[in-house]
Parts: structure tokens; C-alpha cells; sequence
């Protein structure tokens, strides 16, 4: 097996990788944009909620009803908390396969310059070669034509 041919191989290995390391980096930012989306929306509740409260405290309204409301703004609070903390796991995914998908292309990257430089040490070999046996040919047909003069 030539080392042309195992460069070959790792080096779509790496490539595959690098789009693997793309797909899982889409699904992140994916992820993210939802994360982000349900904070805004988890914060317009909020936002609502604190509205009918002070509606509430505003006009005639009785305990009940400013009960459920105190309930409804400490509800969605927590959603709140528990959205922001969707949107660090996501935050924190997000980094990772921005990492990740550094890495997979740092390593193709490392291989096509290996496959560079064998292509390259390979056409200076065969360059070498061939000026090998053009000297050859020449003091070959030199040759020849020293003898033929002498006889």
C-alpha cells in the first residue's frame, strides 16, 4: 500500500470528520437559537403576568384574584431561571462543537499539508529520475559519437 494512498485515506477520514464536526455544529447553533427563544418568550410571560398583577393591585380585585396572580409571576420566574438555564447548557454546547469542529479541521488541514509535501518530494523524485536518465541518454549517444569518430 502506497503512502499516497494512506494520505488518501486519512485524509478523507478527516474530512469526514470536519463535516461531522459541521452537522453537530448546525444542530448547536440550532439549539442555541431555541434556547434563546424561549427566554424571550419565558420573559414575555413574566412580563404579562406582571402586568396582570399590577392591574390587580390597581383596581377592585379580591384576594383570590391577587393570589393566583402572585402565583403566576413566581411560575413564571422560574421559568425564567429554568430557560436562562437551558440557554447556558446550550451556550456551553455550542462552544464545544465550535471547538470541535476547530479541531477536525486543524487535523485535515495537518494531513493535506503532509499529502502536499509526499506530492511535492515525489515530483522532485521523479524530476530527478528523469534528469537521471537524460544525463544517461546524453553520455550514451556522446559516447557513440566519440567512438564513431575514432574509427
Amino acid at each position: 500500500m502506497s503512502n499516497r494512498f494512506r494520505l488518501g485515506i486519512v485524509l478523507r477520514l478527516r474530512e469526514m470528520a470536519e463535516e461531522t464536526a459541521r452537522i453537530e455544529l448546525s444542530h448547536a447553533v440550532d439549539a442555541h437559537q431555541r434556547a434563546v427563544a424561549a427566554v424571550e418568550a419565558a420573559q414575555g410571560r413574566a412580563g404579562q403576568e406582571l402586568r396582570w398583577l399590577s392591574d390587580l393591585h390597581g383596581g377592585t380585585s379580591d384576594g383570590g384574584q391577587l393570589q393566583t396572580a402572585v402565583f403566576a409571576v413566581a411560575t413564571a420566574q422560574r421559568a425564567i431561571v429554568s430557560a436562562q438555564e437551558r440557554l447556558g447548557r446550550a451556550t456551553d454546547a455550542l462552544f464545544e462543537a465550535r471547538r470541535l469542529l476547530a479541531d477536525a479541521t486543524r487535523q485535515r488541514e495537518v494531513v493535506e499539508r503532509l499529502r502536499d509535501r509526499f506530492l511535492i518530494a515525489e515530483r522532485r523524485e521523479s524530476e530527478h529520475q528523469d534528469t537521471l536518465a537524460m544525463a544517461e541518454i546524453a553520455s550514451t549517444q556522446h559516447a557513440i559519437r566519440v567512438a564513431r569518430n575514432r574509427s
